[in-house]
């Protein structure tokens, strides 16, 4: 079957798009940050400071992907790393007042970009995609459990 052999083109370019528009919509608002370092923030503002490691598994990531986001942010005075006074040996990441005060700004930014990108979808028509996605994955046999992470961080309504 033909679209068997362009699903992997398919996802690629959906997922790059799909980056490039909110990357734009940040920009567009005057805010230094991509797609990627607004999710680092995102699980910041929820979980509070983390390890980098537990930052990698919130956002599905490996932990030198992290490392390179936190430099990022660091450089750009989003986040801050400490040490863990419990373990020397762990860097602990929290944001910034920079990022705090900018945080409902940027996340009604994001949230109005996936806003668009989803128009026309229902909750129902995401719920199967994200299905897909989990089953697609553990055909790959990776025990991440897609629906599990979905049902934590649940798609935000922006308010009316």
């Amino acid at each position: 079957m033909v679209i068997s052999k362009q699903l992997g083109v398919f996802l690629n370019y959906v997922h790059n798009r799909f980056k490039l528009t909110v990357n734009s919509a940040l920009e567009e608002a005057g805010f230094d940050i991509t797609a990627e370092q607004f999710l680092l923030l995102d699980t910041l503002w929820t979980e509070g400071p983390l390890a980098q490691q537990r930052i990698a598994d919130f956002m599905l990531k490996d932990k030198n992907s992290v490392v390179k986001l936190v430099d990022s942010l660091e450089s750009k005075h989003w986040v801050k790393r400490r040490t863990n006074p419990v373990d020397k040996r762990q860097n602990i990441v929290c944001t910034t007042p920079k990022a705090d005060k900018a945080r409902e700004g940027v996340t009604n930014v994001a949230l109005q970009a996936v806003t668009e990108i989803t128009q026309g979808l229902t909750e129902e028509e995401i719920s199967t995609f994200i299905k897909v996605m989990d089953r697609m994955s553990r055909n790959m046999e990776d025990k991440t459990d897609l629906l599990e992470v979905a049902r934590k961080f649940p798609l935000r309504k922006l308010e009316a």
